[in-house]
């Protein structure tokens, strides 16, 4: 039975009450999200994609390399919404088929090849991206087909369903394992293939179960959030049993209950350490389109022709939901695995969020520490990124299999935190160090725009285009002010790659971001450096606060910070890291198994989605 929460009940010990106060003033004065306005019709969505994608249909005549089987299902399923032009579709399966493997004695037989250009399926989501669209196309349309187009779109969805099937992905690969159930799903019941669509729903009970147990794996992404939306939005609209529905919907709330937590209205953006971005300064991504379709962000209709997946769901976020973004302070604990460590915290308050997952996600792209302030949506956000390659805003994309993405580099990571404050542990091994490396960095980013910065007592200045560097002593506190809200950071614990303690420095590089770093720098490695052992590392411990409206009462909350203690022992073989927090201890200690065999202070729990003490996700799945 599915379990639908109807309060929120805030449990966690506020321990000043001037936060009340100042969370209630920033309700009046901040700009709040208008949430589930009406949204814009299907066959509106229908009609901006083909106006905006006619330049694509162009193309289609001498189609260009880059062209992307993706694309082409997308075109003719809003052609179809759009009630538009049915003499192109012919055209547009024609060349789906030429990118289809026909070889069935081939592992990837019914896939497609993700770009033109690419030589065979070096993308194995293809067939899952494309099938999004061939599903309903038809499921709800065929009958708008020439013959030509129909018969031709009926071969290439007989192969997509064996390809469909043949791809298997673990649950953990949410945004594919939620669409390949789908797709499975209404091909099945679209095409009377009945293995099929059993398959699909057992695949989609076997995602709603790992919901269950560990919530979602790719946790809080600006990009691939959106993507489950669209898929469990297709299921809960078409889907023709009750079961597969119940299940969408209890997901589907799930989801946007998560982006409430979650979201910072002051920045107008899903806040907090994130797992897969292609946005490291400003943490936006696809999302923006289920955002914009249910009326949470303004704005016109979304330009992106997946645009018109999104626009299928017939399911609507509660409105209730607002009164989740209006609490302050605001403390989110979340699980997405199955491990103890794949946990993550996101304290929010009226003007700053500080934020961290307790291990890496892995994906190279994903944001494990950050703090979100108050800004546009195209302000640079704070977050930590080991770089390798002198990329720390993620501009610079290098070849990932077929595709081209900014990868940063992946060490071991651990952080815990406890409420304003939290403690983050990069350990570069061998193997997390490519040999192409130029310069070993840990950075944490800052927005160049704060009202003031300093290290220690020192005021800072930066001037746009004049690239400047402040040494960072060991013991050294950098802090930012914006406003009433603030933050600080030491670095209680560093290594060089050669052993000795790595030098730190305020950076502006003369970018064009707005963005300024606190950087580690252990050094440019050399081949005994990539023998696999932990070679170097860096921690990186943060405060924020709020309400700090004056020089005073900002200098008290800085110096208290200056006077906490950090206690470290031992080194990269067995490393403990304590800091004082007001609320308790904060702490890592990586034994020597590493990455598992890790305690950490506060411990982290078993909460699917938890918001001020109450774990709505058991709720909503119905594990309560």
């Amino acid at each position: 039975m599915i379990l639908h929460c109807v309060s929120y009940v805030p449990l966690i010990s506020w321990r000043r009450f001037a936060c009340f106060a100042v969370a209630a003033f920033f309700l009046l004065v901040l700009p709040q999200p208008v949430l589930f306005a009406a949204t814009a019709s299907l066959s509106e969505v229908a009609s901006n994609c083909v106006t905006v994608n006619e330049k694509f249909w162009r193309s289609c005549a001498n189609p260009p390399e880059d062209m992307t089987s993706r694309t082409l299902f997308a075109y003719a399923l809003a052609l179809c919404e759009a009630k538009q032009r049915p003499e192109r579709l012919d055209r547009l399966f024609e060349l789906a088929t030429e990118m289809q493997n026909r070889d069935p004695k081939s592992r990837d037989y019914g896939n497609f090849r993700w770009y033109r250009r690419d030589s065979a399926v070096l993308d194995y989501n293809a067939v899952d991206f494309c099938m999004r669209g061939g599903s309903l196309l038809w499921l709800k349309h065929r009958e708008f087909f020439p013959e030509k187009a129909r018969a031709r779109l009926r071969e290439i969805l007989d192969l997509a369903t064996i390809g469909c099937l043949k791809h298997k992905v673990a649950e953990s690969y949410s945004n594919i394992a939620i669409m390949n159930a789908g797709d499975l799903i209404l091909l099945g019941e679209a095409l009377e293939n009945a293995e099929a669509a059993s398959e699909g729903y057992a695949r989609l009970d076997r995602v709603f179960k790992y919901a269950q147990a560990a919530g979602f794996h790719e946790f809080d992404s600006p990009t691939y959030t959106g993507v489950d939306l669209d898929g469990l939005g297709m299921i809960e609209a078409f889907c023709q049993r009750e079961a597969g529905r119940t299940q969408a919907r209890a997901l589907l709330e799930l989801l946007w209950t998560d982006i409430a937590a979650n979201w910072f209205a002051p920045a107008q953006r899903l806040a907090g350490a994130q797992s897969r971005t292609y946005d490291f300064l400003h943490g936006l991504g696809y999302l923006d389109v289920q955002l914009t379709l249910h009326g949470w962000l303004g704005g016109p209709l979304p330009r992106d022709i997946d645009a018109i997946y999104g626009a299928q769901s017939q399911w609507q976020p509660p409105a209730r939901l607002q009164l989740i973004t209006q609490k302050f302070p605001r403390l989110v604990r979340q699980t997405w695995g199955r491990e103890p460590l794949q946990f993550r915290t996101h304290y929010l308050l009226p003007d700053i969020t500080l934020s961290c997952s307790a291990s890496s996600y892995g994906g190279r792209m994903d944001m494990p520490l950050t703090v979100d302030l108050p800004g546009d949506r195209q302000s640079v956000r704070c977050y930590f990124i080991a770089d390798g390659r002198d990329d720390p805003y993620g501009q610079n994309k290098i070849s990932a299999g077929p595709h081209q993405k900014a990868f940063h580099l992946n060490p071991l990571w651990v952080a815990a935190q406890r409420e304003d404050v939290a403690l983050g542990l990069a350990v570069f091994r061998g193997k997390d160090i490519p040999t192409n490396t130029v310069a070993l960095e840990s950075s944490f980013v800052l927005p160049m725009n704060a009202d003031a910065f300093r290290i220690g007592d020192r005021l800072i200045h930066f001037v746009t285009n004049s690239p400047a560097r402040e040494v960072v002593k060991p013991g050294d506190v950098v802090s930012l002010r914006k406003g009433a809200a603030a933050l600080a950071l030491r670095v209680p614990w560093s290594r060089g790659l050669h052993g000795s303690p790595a030098n730190a420095a305020l950076i502006y590089d003369g970018n064009h971001f707005g963005a300024v770093r606190l950087t580690v720098e252990h050094g440019k490695p050399g081949p005994a450096d990539t023998n696999g052992k932990p070679s170097a590392g860096a921690a990186f411990w943060i405060r924020v606060g709020t309400g700090l409206s004056d020089d005073n009462q900002f200098k008290n909350w800085l110096d208290k910070f200056t006077n906490s203690r950090a206690e470290v022992e031992g080194q990269l073989d067995h490393l403990k890291i304590q800091v004082e927090g007001d609320a308790g201890p904060v702490g890592v200690d990586m034994l020597p198994a590493g990455e598992t065999s890790v305690n950490l202070a506060p411990v982290p729990a078993r909460v699917v989605l938890e918001v001020n003490g109450v774990d709505l996700g058991s709720q909503i799945l119905g594990t309560q």
